[in-house]
């Protein structure tokens, strides 16, 4: 057992590498990566690092996701689209769910627009649940491959587990 849920059931759904960028929305799936070996997590500086350095992962025969926060979406928008999408391969991708009035202003933005972002992508997106951690491991990951993919599961500050 790592220091988080959800990690423990990504890797339950066979996630084997995860790249991101901390959050602290996501301080616990963060702690549990920091757990991992060095070969399963790449602490990126970049979004758009993260979520090539998942194809690279996924092309190694690696199942592969993605975390940031929901600012970060726009920041790797090129390499979703001309890499991911273009290509058609999968990414279970964890997104912080900011934007909230009480939250800071740089997060608001992106942050109250990241669903029309996704929709207007075609990329599948549910909201996290606290309790629900297997569920949605299971969903992102099945989903992604079954699509062949981005998929985005928006975990908000109280559904870090």
């Amino acid at each position: 057992m790592s220091a988080s849920r959800r990690l423990d059931a990504l890797r339950a759904a066979g996630v084997e590498y995860v790249a991101g960028v901390p959050c602290s929305y996501l301080k616990n799936f963060f702690a549990g990566c920091r757990e991992l070996p060095p070969s399963s997590f790449l602490p990126a500086v970049r979004e758009d690092h993260a979520v090539a350095a998942c194809v690279g992962a996924w092309l190694g025969g690696r199942r592969a996701l993605a975390a940031m926060q929901n600012s970060g979406l726009g920041y790797c928008l090129e390499v979703l689209t001309s890499l991911h999408l273009m290509y058609q391969t999968p990414l279970p991708m964890l997104v912080s769910d900011r934007g909230d009035p009480r939250d800071f202003e740089e997060h608001r933005i992106l942050g109250q627009h990241a669903r029309q972002l996704l929709d207007l992508l075609g990329v599948p997106w549910r909201e996290a649940r606290p309790g629900s951690e297997d569920d949605e491991a299971r969903w992102l990951v099945e989903t992604s491959e079954r699509e062949r993919k981005p998929v985005v599961l928006l975990v908000g500050k109280e559904a870090d587990a």
